[in-house]
């Protein structure tokens, strides 16, 4: 990797289920930093590197990670740079910017789907920042990233990795490249899809009761769609999710997978990556 760039990474277990996926972030010629939504990594990837020559620091308390995402992300983040341009940054790309005066690492990164940035910086900037970048656009919370990702079609590690999927099931089997060492891993079970759904009229489930959990039977059975995320819909009248649904059927037939989601009707289902 190339100074200011950054890889999307996959961590799986030994036997290729995954488990998180991470940021390499390429800082300098012998400094990475590595970013994952999930607290364990830490100590796990510590572990992991203990046999090399190198220093391992946790740099979470020292951190804090701002998102800025959509159409006038640059526009936007312009204003407040002292100098550079923010357009320049390219996809999967990152510079060291001063933002009024604060020290920042600015990446052309995000998992809504759009075009935006993910911002750097101490926790102390964080407020700071926070404040005047809600003056320019409009605040949100996670669940306006959900919605965005899963119209985008992207995985969520923490809901599309928690039944035992291999980066194959994912539909991510590009990017992943085991040691030559590693156990073979087995074949895809599974295909991961969107679907659209729609309430049956007398439901009262709530929209988690509907959602896979451990122990539940996967692969699913044919003509069911194991559902690891769910939510309304902002551009219709009906609900977007995504899932699994079990390769058993024949790729070209996936688009005719039904059933009834415990009390949520499938009405559709697009996106679908066949083997």
């Amino acid at each position: 990797m190339a100074v200011g760039t950054v890889r999307y990474a996959l961590y799986a277990s030994s036997s290729g289920e995954l488990i998180s996926d991470l940021t390499v972030w390429q800082i300098g010629p012998e400094t990475i930093d590595i970013m994952s939504g999930r607290a364990a990594d830490v100590r796990e990837i510590t572990a992991a590197l203990v046999t090399y020559d190198v220093n391992v620091f946790d740099l979470s308390d020292q951190t804090a990670a701002l998102a800025l995402q959509g159409p006038a992300t640059n526009a936007c983040l312009q204003e407040l740079v002292d100098r550079g341009e923010v357009a320049e940054i390219p996809s999967f790309g990152f510079r060291e910017l001063g933002i009024v005066g604060k020290h920042c690492i600015v990446g052309r990164l995000g998992f809504t789907g759009l075009d935006g940035v993910e911002i750097l910086c101490t926790p102390d900037d964080a407020s700071r920042l926070w404040q005047l970048l809600a003056q320019m656009s409009r605040p949100a919370g996670f669940m306006a990233a959900d919605m965005l990702r899963l119209t985008a079609g992207l995985p969520l590690f923490s809901q599309e990795f928690a039944p035992p999927v291999t980066a194959a099931d994912v539909g991510l089997s590009r990017i992943w490249k085991p040691f030559a060492s590693t156990t073979e891993f087995r074949e895809p079970q599974v295909a991961r899809v969107l679907f659209r759904a729609r309430w049956a009229s007398d439901t009262t489930t709530a929209l988690p009761d509907v959602l896979w959990t451990d122990g539940g039977a996967f692969p699913p059975p044919v003509n069911t769609v194991a559902v690891t995320s769910i939510c309304n819909n902002p551009t219709a009248a009906d609900l977007i999710g995504m899932g699994y649904v079990s390769l058993k059927n024949k790729s070209n037939q996936l688009s005719d997978t039904a059933g009834l989601l415990s009390n949520i009707q499938l009405i559709k289902i697009f996106g679908e990556q066949p083997p």
